[in-house]
C-alpha cells in the first residue's frame, strides 16, 4: 500500500529505515509528545521500531524532495473502549497513531499524508471509522485532528495519562 501525495509517499517501513526514524525519533520534545519514556538511546529506538514493525501497520511518510522518511504513521485496530460503543457496533474502525520530525512540523506535511490515508481508507471500504487520542496538553495534535474533520468522543486511560478520543466517521456511510 503505497500512497503518493504532492510532497510525500506514504508507504510501509522496512528494516532499513532504522537511521531516518532514528533521526527524529530521538527528539526530547517529540518523546514527550508521543510519551516514549523509554526510548532513550539507539539500542531502545531499535527495540521500539522493530515492535512496531512486528505488531502494527507502520507506515513512513517520505519527503518527496529529500527521499527520507520525516515521520510516520501506525494503523492499529480501533480503541477497545470505542469499538465497543453501541454506535461502532458491526463497524470497521482503526486508530491513528502519528509522528513528524520537529524540523517538518507546521508545514501541513501530516496533515497531507493523513488526508490522504484516511481518504483511501473510506473509499476503499476499509474502515467505517478512524479514532485518535492526544495528551490534553499537545495542542499540536489535538490542531490537526480537528482540521482532519475528528470530533471529541470522550477520554481514555494510557497508564497515568488521561487522553482525549476523538473519532472520524466515513463521510459517505
Amino acid at each position: 500500500m503505497w500512497i503518493e501525495t504532492e510532497r510525500l509517499t506514504v508507504r510501509p517501513h522496512t528494516p532499513a529505515d532504522f537511521e531516518d526514524y532514528f533521526g527524529y525519533i530521538m527528539d526530547g520534545e517529540l518523546q514527550r509528545l508521543l510519551g516514549l519514556n523509554g526510548v532513550v538511546d539507539r539500542e531502545s529506538a531499535l527495540e521500539t521500531f522493530q515492535w512496531l514493525l512486528d505488531n502494527v501497520e507502520f507506515l513512513a511518510v517520505v519527503s518527496q524532495e529529500t527521499g527520507r522518511i520525516i515521520g510516520h504513521i501506525c494503523v492499529e485496530p480501533p480503541v477497545e473502549q470505542v469499538a465497543r460503543a453501541p454506535e461502532f457496533q458491526g463497524k470497521k474502525g482503526a486508530s491513528l497513531t502519528f509522528a513528524i520530525a520537529r524540523a517538518e512540523q507546521r508545514k501541513g506535511l501530516m496533515l497531507e499524508a493523513l488526508t490522504a490515508l484516511t481518504g483511501q481508507r473510506f473509499q476503499a471500504g476499509a474502515v467505517d471509522y478512524f479514532d485518535c487520542e492526544y495528551e490534553a496538553a499537545n495542542a499540536a495534535s489535538r490542531g490537526l485532528q480537528e482540521k482532519l474533520g475528528f470530533r471529541y468522543w470522550g477520554t481514555g486511560q494510557f497508564g497515568d495519562v488521561e487522553l482525549i478520543i476523538n473519532v472520524l466517521r466515513n463521510p459517505t456511510s
